[in-house]
């Protein structure tokens, strides 16, 4: 089950790794790593990092340009791991002097288990529930989860993202940040969740 499309309303296709090459060589989403509001967000993530985890193990999925990075502790980057299908972005990202590995999630494997896996605005591109099953046999026993999503003015189709999640995990803390960016409202929830 995937997101919406937010222009059609019609179900969110997987974005491939040539796509999000191509997007990323293009500029597309450098807004996302120099946006003020954009960056806001990820410092948000930061601070939850630091208050439920601070010397945890951290994996970020879909992690983009990186820019979670930018509000991480020392010490928290030596234990950051940022994943990302766009071999693209991750060279850019490699810049932010932290660990950073070009694969698909759902394909990713690892003998260390995660104190946090952050999924920051990428569950619209996966299916939830395979997502989910993958990040339970990631994530150690009191780990913790953090999920970013927008929404905006028109349109919720976050919902049955967040009842798949729902089903396996609390809701122990969680915030919303509104604002206008690239002429819209939007509201992006941030939430940490823990398994039940």
């Amino acid at each position: 089950m995937l997101g919406l499309d937010e222009k059609n309303n019609m179900p969110q296709l997987p974005v491939d790794q040539t796509t999000w090459d191509r997007e990323f060589l293009a500029g597309e989403w450098d807004y996302l790593d120099t946006n003020d509001l954009e960056r806001a967000r990820h410092q948000v993530i930061a601070y939850f990092i630091d208050a439920y985890n601070p010397k945890g193990k951290i994996l970020d999925v879909g992690c983009g340009l990186g820019t979670t990075t930018d509000f991480l502790k020392s010490a928290q980057k030596k234990n950051y791991l940022g994943i990302d299908i766009s071999t693209v972005a991750i060279k850019r990202a490699l810049k932010k002097k932290a660990k950073f590995k070009s694969i698909d999630f759902l394909k990713f494997k690892s003998g260390t288990k995660f104190d946090v896996i952050i999924f920051n605005e990428v569950l619209y591109y996966l299916d939830e529930k395979e997502a989910l099953t993958h990040a339970l046999k990631l994530l150690k026993k009191n780990g913790v989860v953090i999920i970013s999503l927008y929404r905006t003015s028109k349109k919720h189709y976050d919902e049955k993202i967040w009842q798949v999640f729902k089903k396996f995990f609390t809701e122990i803390d969680g915030t919303e940040i509104s604002g206008h960016i690239k002429n819209q409202d939007v509201t992006w929830r941030i939430s940490v969740l823990r398994k039940r």
